[in-house]
């Protein structure tokens, strides 16, 4: 039986094909096309497949993506073989030869120079290149062609089964003048000399032969109807019969490719999809996604494998398994974990080849389920009050499993919210290439919180330090982009909660100005003392410029002018505008229009001073004269943190010490 008339019964045995389970490995590549293909071939990362109606696919990307050729015919084409990333010949219905050589785009169609004419119509089956000058043809009624010039042209050689209607299905190669062809009724014969002579080999059956493959000039193989399966090891002189037992009796192997003499691969008209590593002695089965009935193989390499076959399906072998899910969290953002069936979510995983499939998840010591495609889950049985754990992972469609993202959260059902952590999301939201840079979150629990993490793009990046009602951490990004951070703490009880994904956005340092920098406009001529020029601002970490709202808290940060940087209107204009800079945490205190006296604390963070009696512990009888008037235009600059009820909550040398640069107060 050829190739040809498999495809035939391929539709109707697909529709009674159950779903295979799962492994790893191959994926479908392309849906695109309905036209059955009967033949596909691998150059590098260049593939071509042909089919029924002329269809002509190509892909440039190691089969990731395909596109529609030009065939110039609209006649079944059974077979492609690949000379190099731009050039292949195919071969099909009515004795058509086409030719690439700009990768797939285009064909030209050749007409072979036959010695009789009465051969001109014979449909060609099969094609294999021996190098990149010279090729074979074989088909209907034994006819077989040769090219010497990379299938520019080619001519009919004379064939061992010319006086009999024995079709010829498989042509194999083991350099450029050594061949085998295989086909009707067991047929199998070799040339040495490049097709001028033949010698009969013995296949011990008369069944029709498919395919046959040769490693190199000694190791074999040969396929065909009623899963028939030889292999040689000698050449072809002798050739034994294997039983694949995999495959039920009466089932044809569409095809079989082999990596070396012991690894390969097989295809049957019942969609089995087979390997083996010890030259075909035993075989176990490989799943694929969905039910394919692949009609033509190659195995080109371990992570290049294809195969393509009915209704179109292109498939190939997926090596790279899909990254991890991130932003692993249960109940959202800033949530109590009370719900006893808390709902979890996730960012989705990539995955490079064939996409991500579904994913697996697991509570504690259970099993793994299976959640669809989506980013959710509820966990529907009941959880008990205390520590538990969650772990997922994604699997993409050819079956590769992604790392295990895992969740440690605590249930206690007898909580309400307000018995949560509750953590902001961190600041600021921008930061230079190659510069460190300070990010804080405020956080505050009706008890205390115990410990916080800085999370980056779903991964825990460090602990971060906690003062008082603020948590930081630096982190150093060494290329341009985005990242998604967010901060992760636990209370004394145990109780988990994160704050809401802060975008970060990481930009070019200016060629200008340094972080750290005081910048200003260059003046020119008499001023006014409000003309813009005479702004003065701070060059933070985070790639925007700070404003200075008076000399006061100027003063507080700086003794002088010592890195003032001037730069032209355009120059300042390309750098950002950032919030206002406060005043140095333990250097003074301030006040606005109302009678409240704040002392500044860790990340510009204003804490009330509940009584006088503690701002006389705190900073002496003389308390008073130091604190600065600041207008209450100012007032939002600063973010108000928790009431300072005793000396021992606030230390102005641990504030000062501990805000050595302005951008740890952003």
């Amino acid at each position: 039986m050829s190739k040809r008339a498999i495809a035939a019964t391929c539709l109707a045995l697909l529709l009674a094909i159950p779903s295979a389970t799962r492994a790893a490995g191959w994926a479908e590549a392309d849906t695109s096309s309905s036209h059955t293909l009967y033949g596909v071939s691998v150059s590098g990362s260049t593939a071509y497949a042909v089919g029924a109606s002329g269809t002509v696919r190509y892909s440039d990307d190691s089969g990731a993506n395909w596109t529609n050729g030009d065939s110039g015919t609209s006649n079944d084409l059974y077979d492609v073989a690949a000379i190099s990333s731009t050039k292949a010949v195919a071969v099909g219905e009515g004795g058509t030869v086409l030719r690439t050589t700009d990768g797939g785009d285009s064909w030209s169609t050749i007409d072979p120079d036959y010695l009789t004419s009465n051969h001109a119509d014979y449909d060609l089956r099969a094609v294999a290149m021996a190098s990149s000058t010279v090729g074979y043809a074989a088909g209907q009624y034994g006819v077989i062609l040769k090219t010497t010039d990379g299938g520019a042209s080619w001519d009919e050689i004379v064939s061992p089964e010319a006086d009999t209607n024995n079709s010829l299905n498989s042509v194999a190669v083991s350099g450029t003048s050594k061949l085998w062809v295989a086909g009707e009724n067991g047929v199998i014969h070799a040339s040495t000399d490049g097709g001028s002579d033949w010698t009969e080999e013995t296949s011990g059956t008369g069944e029709d032969l498919v395919t046959i493959v040769f490693t190199d000039s000694t190791h074999g193989y040969a396929s065909g109807d009623n899963r028939k399966f030889l292999k040689t090891t000698n050449g072809g002189s002798a050739w034994t019969a294997v039983t694949v037992s995999e495959l039920s009796s009466g089932d044809t192997i569409n095809d079989i490719s082999f990596l070396s003499s012991s690894v390969g691969i097989l295809s049957s008209d019942n969609g089995e999809l087979l390997e083996t590593d010890d030259s075909g002695s035993s075989w176990s089965t490989m799943s694929v996604s969905g039910s394919p009935v692949l009609i033509d193989l190659s195995y080109a390499s371990s992570s290049a494998r294809y195969g393509v076959g009915e209704s179109g399906d292109i498939y190939r072998y997926d090596s790279t398994a899909p990254t991890k899910p991130t932003n692993f969290d249960v109940d959202g953002y800033n949530g109590a974990v009370t719900d006893t069936t808390p709902d979890f979510s996730w960012t989705a995983s990539t995955d490079s080849e064939s996409g991500v499939d579904y994913y697996e998840f697991k509570m504690d010591s259970g099993s793994y389920a299976k959640v669809s495609d989506g980013t959710s889950k509820t966990y529907s049985t009941v959880l008990s009050n205390g520590s538990h754990t969650a772990s997922l992972y994604a699997v993409d469609l050819g079956g590769n499993p992604s790392s295990v993202a895992t969740l440690t959260f605590t249930i206690d059902a007898d909580s309400s919210s307000s018995n949560a952590p509750d953590v902001s999301s961190v600041t600021p939201s921008t930061a230079l290439k190659d510069y460190t840079v300070t990010f804080s979150s405020r956080v505050s629990d009706n008890k205390s919180v115990s410990s916080c993490d800085l999370y980056v793009d779903g991964s825990r990046s460090k602990s971060m330090t906690l003062k008082t009602d603020l948590a930081y951490a630096t982190e150093k990004f060494t290329a341009t982009g985005t990242h998604e951070l967010y901060a992760r703490c636990e209370d004394a009880d145990g109780n988990k909660t994160s704050g809401t994904t802060t975008t970060v956005t990481v930009s070019s340092t200016s060629s200008s100005v340094t972080p750290g920098n005081i910048i200003k406009i260059g003046c020119e001529g008499n001023v006014y003392v409000n003309d813009p020029c005479t702004a003065v601002y701070y060059y933070g970490y985070d790639g925007l410029r700070h404003a200075f709202p008076n000399e006061a808290a100027f003063k507080s940060w700086f003794t002088d002018f010592g890195d003032l940087v001037t730069l032209s209107s355009s120059a300042m204009a390309n750098i950002t505008l950032g919030r206002n800079v406060t005043f140095r945490p333990g250097t003074s205190l301030i006040k606005f229009s109302t009678n409240t006296v704040y002392a500044v604390s860790y990340g510009g963070i204003l804490r009330p001073i509940s009584t006088e009696a503690i701002a006389i512990a705190l900073f002496g009888s003389s308390w008073a004269s130091q604190i600065t008037v600041v207008s209450d235009v100012f007032f939002a600059n600063y973010r108000i943190g928790s009431t300072i009820d005793s000396s021992s909550d606030y230390s102005s040398s641990s504030s000062k010490s501990g805000s050595a640069t302005i951008d740890v107060t952003f």
